[in-house]
């Protein structure tokens, strides 16, 4: 044991020795000319490293030197600034003229990627020849740079494409270790602030160099992110994903293969490819499992049965525009000159999707982008019990954008629908709904004030809250007269087997032209109109009731065939009715006198005086 200590101090002390022996034999500013050169020759950036170097041994051998800067070849600022420099080195590969680094560490650098920090084209500048020129030490013998890790800690990143846009990437952690000879491992992590929100993420990937510069892939195999700030939930948008990225020049072009990305409680997955021409091609194919744009946008923290707050956060916080109550016309919002500037092809399909509290099952997108004309092939789902799609086309290339849609609902539950859409749920039934509409804008406050076209609705099983119209004219006639009897239903609706109306809109204004509804016991007609902004509406309606008078008489006989006017109006939460049954009953008198007057005449004067008393009976 005693020897096995001995040897151990005698090792170390050599140890200390060589290194102190390196300290003092070997110059680290010897270095300084070659790391340059090197930078040079092999980036063709300029390094300038402004302080003397200095050898650091403990807990690592190092070379450690004040600011230095790196600067792209005829650039107006420097492409790299960091307040120190520090490059570990190999012991061992010295003593035979290797400079072998093992990893170079910059702290507190500011990265810039701006248009004064990139390389400068000068027009007919001559082009140096290759050089293979080694820059000889003391010794005659070449030394050779080998360096295994890059680090970046503390750094800043500003990214600047343009004079009008700058993306400062703050906290940058970056770690590059090369595992052999065509791959390398990266490690980053960082954080994005901008419009009072705040983007922090990090990942964990493997690079393929073999082709490089003409091509690049990469495996991201562990993604973190958390995206927090102004506008967002309150817990913000979190996640983890990966995916197989590739890269390639010429013709140059991005793909992202095997994507997987968790977003709070929703999944994505898919491909996505980008052809990077003059005009760039988006090619993208997504799926998932459940994606909730409701958690996503923080909607679902909002209370169900509060419709107006649940509407006033939707205009306010959503990604359409708001709607703007002022004189001047928005038009000039609905700007979608963006879509001229690219080309796309994509395809979207969920198994849930859920939006403004609708569960969406099967839910299925499919558009395509040529040159400002989108289409929107498929816009698909089953919700509340049935099927919608919505089939539309979105024309760019003018200002404002025109839509034109088709919208088809099939079997859907209204009641749930007009409360998801923050609507007062005063109808239910079973939708059926197809139309064709079109219009300049793609908003709420678009399709109130600029949309038009034709709609076709049908209600099964529908039922009227707040308003029993035949309790109301039998109630009516009941106290007019002792030949019906009062009404034995309390309920506070109105109920029909099948509901359609045929209606026109026209910038908000809907024009129905005809209203049928038919039950066991009433026939209903009518025409009118609703105001979707104001959400109001004025009906006129003829209803024949068939049964439920309570007596069997020739009154009752008679007005079972008759059709009684009927005006609905109002607000649709508050629904007012006007029903004149005097004068109903007034005209049914009459004519029930004049006839009997008739019959007397019939029975009881000449041939040649009843000419005479039909004129005057009709007086």
């Amino acid at each position: 044991m005693k020897r096995l200590l001995t040897t151990l101090v005698i090792l170390l002390v050599v140890i200390v020795a060589g290194l102190a022996a390196l300290v003092v034999l070997i110059n680290p500013n010897d270095f300084r000319g070659y790391i340059v050169e090197q930078v040079q020759k092999k980036s063709g950036y300029h390094l300038v490293l402004q302080d003397d170097l200095r050898w650091h041994i403990w807990p690592k051998l190092s070379i450690l030197t004040g600011q230095i800067s790196l600067t792209a070849p005829d650039a107006e600022i420097p492409a790299v600034v960091a307040e120190n420099m520090r490059l570990d080195v190999e012991l061992l590969p010295l003593l035979s003229h290797q400079f072998v680094v093992k990893e170079v560490m910059l702290k507190g650098a500011v990265l810039r990627f701006m248009p004064d920090s990139q390389p400068q084209k000068q027009a007919e500048a001559p082009i140096a020849p290759k050089s293979d020129i080694q820059y000889p030490v003391a010794g005659g013998q070449g030394w050779k740079l080998d360096i295994a890790r890059i680090k970046v800690a503390d750094s800043l990143l500003v990214w600047q494409t343009d004079t009008d846009s700058q993306l400062n990437i703050r906290d940058i952690n970056f770690l590059m270790e090369r595992r052999d000879q065509d791959h390398v491992n990266l490690e980053f992590s960082s954080k994005i602030n901008k419009n009072q929100q705040e983007l922090a993420f990090e990942f964990n990937t493997s690079v393929d160099i073999s082709d490089y510069p003409q091509r690049l892939a990469a495996d991201v195999s562990s993604l973190k992110y958390q995206l927090k700030g102004v506008g967002l939930p309150s817990e913000g948008i979190k996640g983890t994903g990966s995916v197989s990225l590739a890269y390639q020049s010429s013709p140059s072009s991005i793909s992202l293969q095997k994507l997987a990305l968790t977003v709070n409680e929703s999944e994505l997955n898919g491909n996505i490819a980008v052809n990077l021409q003059n005009k760039p091609q988006y090619t993208i194919n997504l799926s998932s499992p459940k994606l909730n744009l409701d958690n996503l946008l923080g909607w679902d923290a909002l209370p169900q049965n509060d419709l107006q707050a649940r509407h006033d956060y939707r205009i306010e916080n959503s990604l359409l525009k708001p709607v703007i109550a002022t004189s001047v016309s928005p038009l000039s919002n609905y700007d979608l000159s963006l879509l001229k500037a690219f080309e796309a092809n994509l395809s979207f399909v969920a198994d849930k999707f859920i939006y403004q509290g609708m569960d969406i099952d099967n839910f299925a997108l499919k558009a395509v982008n040529n040159d400002g004309m989108a289409e929107i092939l498929k816009l698909s789902g089953d919700v509340f019990g049935g099927h919608f799609a919505l089939p539309t086309t979105i024309d760019a290339t003018v200002n404002p954008a025109k839509l034109h849609t088709k919208p088809l609902l099939q079997n859907i539950e209204l009641k749930p629908l007009l409360t998801a859409l923050a609507l007062p749920p005063v109808f239910s039934g079973q939708l059926e709904l197809d139309g064709d509409l079109l219009g300049e804008g793609y908003d709420e406050y678009a399709i109130t004030h600029y949309w038009q076209g034709d709609l076709n609705i049908g209600l099964e099983n529908a039922r009227l809250e707040g308003l029993n119209i035949p309790q109301l004219i039998q109630q009516s006639f009941s106290r007019a007269t002792d030949q019906v009897n009062q009404p034995e239903s309390t309920d506070d609706f109105t109920e029909a087997k099948n509901m359609s109306v045929r209606a026109q809109l026209n910038q908000g204004e809907l024009k129905v032209d005809n209203l049928s509804a038919i039950s066991g016991m009433l026939n209903i007609t009518g025409q009118g109109k609703a105001n979707l902004l104001k959400q109001n509406t004025d009906m006129s309606l003829w209803v024949q009731l068939t049964g439920g008078w309570g007596k069997q008489n020739e009154f009752v006989r008679k007005l079972q065939k008759l059709k009684v006017p009927l005006r609905v109006y109002g607000n649709w939460d508050n629904l007012q009715y006007k029903l004149n049954v005097e004068a109903l009953l007034s005209d049914e008198l009459q004519k029930k006198a004049k006839q009997s007057i008739r019959n007397w005449i019939e029975q009881n004067s000449r041939a040649e005086d009843r000419k005479k008393f039909e004129n005057l009976l009709n007086k």
